[in-house]
């Protein structure tokens, strides 16, 4: 059918241009809307198949809808509710649907890669040009590495979402020279950024993976991986990240590397706190905390974080960076109980999922990689603001999509031609 194929054009469209533009994909999201609606209008076919999912999504709408009328800003949270929210779950269904066979779904996955892996050679690309052109006024923000997105930390979300994913693909795929460059390349722009949350949502991800597949030949290389990750790019972090410790790597005395000091820093260096620093997010969270206490229950209002700081007079308007703390400010704790039942939901869904495609280890071990880059995602929402991003919100859904479109027939009955 014509819809099927619009839909799935315009979700391998929206895939593209996901880390570049803003509005190719607003421009994609009411394709995918229009379709959907024109597909059931013409098939008369309104029913869906609900899940675990379906009845704290279904709360969490009528939620936000009964608390716009005491946002601080109805008219956003209205909007935000109707392009964003409602978009979202209408994604994770389009991604269910239009994913009726294994090509189809390697194909989505192929383009979700290429993707990034472009994403990388931008970033790349920036790193080089700001060595070579300018030492003194580097464009890099502090040595960091953004790519297409806004911040270096944005862009740690997207590559630690996707590399356990790309890990996956290599394993089921068996092309270990491409796969494998593709993966090495990720993880060098992932150190380049220095978004030390993204590294630790990478370091927690992994290990789930090889503890899941529950493979030697999986397991060792990947502590290997860390071990020779945080080392490398550690030290990388601490020379470029004076935006955090006020000194830089290249003034100052060195001394001789021992066992506590590996790198022969200045005394005046203190790696640990460097790397454990918060970044001045204790204020962020702070505010946080004090929007919660005007509207406990029902927060201030979906999406009207920043405009009640606004209301409230505080200088330096920023987003918590704090997945909790966000959705308690504007929802309040019935939102946050919404929400964690949400993910207790995904938790249970995807475990019966797993379940299901056991039989089929490269499905089962793909379903693996999905849960993790979806765990990487969440940890690092944890101490920064995924959350607020479209882009990266669009990301997280679409990952939900595809772990939810495993148990759909044509792919269950696919075979390896499927393959990429």
């Amino acid at each position: 059918m014509i819809c099927d194929r619009v839909m799935y054009g315009s979700l391998l469209a929206l895939i593209v241009f996901l880390p570049y533009s803003l509005a190719m994909i607003s421009a994609f999201e009411v394709i995918i809307s229009l379709t959907w609606l024109a597909k059931r209008w013409i098939s008369q076919k309104w029913e869906f198949k609900p899940n675990s999912m379906t009845w704290p999504l279904i709360a969490l709408g009528l939620l936000i809808l009964l608390t716009i009328p005491w946002s601080h800003f109805p008219s956003l949270s209205f909007k935000k509710f109707s392009s964003r929210f409602l978009f979202q779950i209408l994604l994770m269904g389009v991604v269910m649907e239009v994913i009726s066979s294994r090509k189809r779904l390697y194909v989505v996955l192929g383009v979700l890669l290429f993707t990034v892996f472009f994403t990388c050679v931008d970033a790349l690309g920036q790193y080089a040009w700001a060595h070579y052109h300018d030492q003194g006024q580097s464009p890099l923000l502090f040595g960091r590495v953004s790519g297409p997105m806004h911040h270096p930390n944005d862009f740690g979300t997207l590559l630690v979402t996707v590399l356990p994913v790309v890990l996956i693909l290599m394993i089921n795929c068996r092309r270990w020279l491409p796969f494998g460059m593709a993966f090495l390349v990720l993880i060098g722009t992932l150190g380049l950024t220095s978004s030390r949350g993204a590294w630790v949502a990478f370091a927690v991800s992994m290990m789930a993976l090889g503890l899941i597949v529950r493979r030697r030949n999986v397991i060792i290389p990947i502590f290997l991986m860390l071990v020779m990750f945080f080392w490398g790019f550690g030290m990388y972090c601490l020379g470029t990240r004076i935006d955090i410790y006020s000194v830089s790597m290249q003034h100052g005395p060195h001394i001789r590397p021992s066992f506590g000091n590996p790198w022969g820093l200045p005394e005046q260096y203190n790696p640990w706190a460097l790397l454990s620093s918060s970044s001045g997010r204790e204020l962020y969270w702070d505010t946080a905390i004090n929007v919660i206490k005007t509207s406990p229950v029902f927060g201030c209002g979906y999406s009207a974080y920043l405009k009640t700081l606004n209301d409230m007079q505080i200088s330096g308007t920023e987003y918590p960076h704090n997945s909790i703390l966000h959705i308690t400010a504007e929802l309040g704790i019935l939102g946050l109980i919404f929400y964690l039942w949400l993910f207790g939901a995904l938790c249970q869904q995807a475990w019966k999922i797993l379940q299901k495609v056991s039989a089929d280890k490269d499905l089962y071990v793909l379903g693996c990689g999905l849960c993790c880059g979806i765990l990487a995602w969440m940890i690092h929402s944890l101490v920064d603001t995924p959350w607020s991003s479209l882009q990266l919100s669009i990301l997280v859904w679409l990952l939900i999509g595809i772990l939810l479109s495993l148990e759909n027939k044509g792919v269950l009955a696919g075979t390896q031609k499927g393959r990429l």
